[in-house]
């Protein structure tokens, strides 16, 4: 594992991971240049309101950029640094990110953080992790258009399904992601549970619950929500592993 960390956090890692960030955030300067520009051309906002915009964007910006702080400092224990960079600076979903590298160990017989996550295992991560985001961007180019106009269909015709298919979509995600990570299983026969890793599920799926909803009276926990049930999780697991050992 520190061999594979030491290649992670090489200088040619931190080099293409640099350019690649650099590449976000020329995009973000043209964005809001463009942004400047087509509110100038037709007076939009005031020079007080483009203040005001500017102040309640960076302060929004303060929550879930922690919440993506304590997942990625997971993820660098695992991965390095120079890759939690570049995935979280182009993409910005480290939750996904740290699924998409188990995931790829897991492919190659490995697991995050441990001796059997060889050179292999890193580079199957890295893959896994680049190939999952890449189909965000793709579907962004090919298919807003089309995908803006079948919105707008479903609206005027049945808005109940587009919330419907927003919330069973990332559920069924998660729930078969768990279902494989708290479930060793071959076929039907021979099912283990990981206690570590289910006590681990449990814990974060209730602190999830609990932030959301304590978020009605208290708006900043909605902000560190999944940061928090990370933690909450990793603990739970933690203590798991050793009352099992």
């Amino acid at each position: 594992m520190e061999d594979v960390l030491s290649i992670a956090n090489g200088p040619v890692m931190w080099l293409f991971s640099t350019c690649i960030v650099a590449v976000v955030v020329v995009q973000a300067f043209l964005y809001l240049r463009m942004t400047l520009a087509f509110s100038d051309r037709y007076e939009i906002l005031t020079p007080d309101e483009r203040t005001t915009v500017y102040k309640t964007a960076a302060i929004n910006s303060i929550g879930p950029a922690i919440a993506i702080f304590f997942v990625a400092v997971s993820l660098i224990a695992m991965v390095g640094g120079p890759v939690t960079l570049m995935r979280v600076g182009v993409i910005g979903s480290a939750v996904f990110e740290f699924v998409a590298a188990d995931s790829g160990a897991k492919a190659v017989g490995a697991q995050l953080g441990t001796d059997s996550y060889t050179l292999q295992a890193f580079t199957t991560s890295v893959w896994v992790m680049t190939l999952g985001g890449m189909g965000w961007l793709l579907s962004t180019f090919f298919l807003t258009k089309n995908l803006g106009k079948a919105q707008d269909r479903l609206n005027a015709t049945n808005p109940a399904l587009i919330k419907a298919m927003a919330t069973v979509t990332p559920v069924a995600i998660f729930a078969t992601l768990i279902a494989n990570t708290a479930v060793d299983k071959q076929w039907l026969s021979n099912v283990t549970i990981a206690n570590d890793d289910l006590s681990a599920i449990a814990a974060g799926a209730v602190a999830m619950v609990a932030l959301n909803v304590l978020g009605a009276r208290w708006a900043w926990l909605r902000e560190w929500s999944v940061g928090l049930s990370l933690v909450a999780g990793m603990t739970a697991g933690y203590f798991a592993g050793i009352a099992t050992a």
